[in-house]
């Protein structure tokens, strides 16, 4: 008699997201894989040389020097892109400081000599000018960066505090990966607030009310620096078209034993013959895995086509009653280890949600998880979750 074959095919299909990112990547050279929230970060200490200007005249002026102090800088910062970051940055200018510095006969219109200056915190926005015109280039030794700045300041001798606006560059020399060196220049302007001294000789009506600081020290990068390449577009298009022949085939191998069913169905209607004997029904499972990504710390399910995908296997799965394994994970080189492992369990859970609201028995769904893990290359696309037949 008849022998039922049930053949279903199921293979691997990998979607073109990139793990990290939500939108596809070019191979510009402008172009990176976002990082992690705690990558780039750093730590900047420094010695600063001012020349204050509370004296109603020109910077420039012979007097500039009856106007300068030195101090110490703090900065910490963070670069969100190659060629944007954030810097808050404090300064503290000791005016007793600067006895050992300069020649005490210039003190006249010093600003509170005695008591030490004044201290500021300032929030800059940084652009990194090599980076940004010239594409991120992780060997480049020497970068200059350019700078906006808001913030506050404090005169020690008139006790206040009043608002400050500058701008600047900073220049920087890579030394290692960990450390470098810095050379900041800036003139920060502020109110009339800031100082208390005002020169009475002047007769040409100038007002200039602010300061400039020359800066020299360290930067100490924190933790994992640099930027990774991002998916190129000819990786894309490799996945995608894998991807898109993959489904293909599965659907042209569906449609095949639908007509075979519907056939051995017909046959089955019809009464027994004089021969009599029984139809033996196998089913056969031939099965690899599929994947689905996700995007930089998410468990969710954001993409149509894994939704299609995962639609298929559900339909495999329900057909042939096979059990299926989800196994999560995320990509080594991000994140910490405990924070991984539990993105790796949210992921696979999120598919087997999935899988059981597309008709799956829970029952024959395995989940697994296995944290940060370094299998494919790029190191993005180990964020995903696997789903495979038992």
């Amino acid at each position: 008699m008849k022998k039922l074959l049930i053949a279903l095919a199921f293979v691997g299909l990998g979607t073109a997201a990139n793990a990290q990112t939500t939108q596809i990547e070019t191979p510009s050279k402008y172009t990176v894989a976002t990082n992690s929230f705690w990558s780039n970060w750093y730590v900047q200490v420094g010695v600063d040389m001012t020349v204050q200007n509370p004296y109603q005249r020109n910077l420039i002026s012979d007097g500039w020097h009856e106007g300068r102090s030195y101090g110490v800088n703090v900065a910490v910062g963070k670069w969100f892109t190659p060629g944007l970051g954030l810097r808050l940055k404090a300064q503290w200018e000791n005016g007793a400081f600067a006895h050992a510095f300069r020649n005490t006969d210039h003190v006249i219109y010093t600003p509170d000599f005695e008591k030490g200056g004044y201290g500021a915190i300032y929030g800059d926005v940084q652009f990194n000018l090599s980076n940004l015109f010239a594409g991120y280039n992780a060997s480049r030794v020497w970068n200059i960066i350019a700078y906006p700045r808001a913030g506050v300041m404090r005169n020690f001798a008139r006790n206040q505090y009043t608002p400050v606006l500058g701008a600047g560059l900073q220049n920087t020399w890579k030394i290692s990966d960990a450390v470098g060196v810095y050379l900041d220049l800036s003139y920060n302007a502020a109110s009339t607030r800031a100082f208390g001294f005002v020169n009475e000789n002047t007769s040409d009506g100038t007002r200039h009310h602010g300061y400039a600081v020359a800066e020299i020290g360290v930067n100490f990068n924190l933790g994992k620096t640099g930027w990774d390449k991002a998916v190129t577009l000819d990786q894309y298009n490799a996945l995608a078209a894998a991807s898109e022949a993959a489904l293909a085939k599965l659907r042209a191998e569906l449609d095949n034993e639908r007509a075979e069913n519907a056939r051995l169905r017909a046959e089955l209607a019809k009464k027994p013959t004089d021969t009599g004997g029984s139809i033996k029904v196998e089913r056969v499972v031939a099965a690899t895995t599929t994947s689905v990504f996700f995007d930089i710390n998410s468990t969710s399910l954001n993409s149509k086509k894994d939704l299609i995908n995962l639609e298929a296997v559900a339909a495999a799965a329900k057909q042939t009653g096979a059990k299926l394994v989800v196994t999560g994970s995320a990509d080594s080189q991000t994140g910490s280890s405990a924070w991984n492992q539990k993105l790796s369990e949210g992921r696979a859970q999120a598919v087997a949600d999935e899988l059981v609201r597309l008709g799956v028995s829970r029952d024959n769904i395995e989940v697994k998880a296995v944290g940060g893990v370094n299998e494919v290359s790029p190191y993005t696309l180990n964020r995903r979750a696997v789903v495979a037949f038992k």
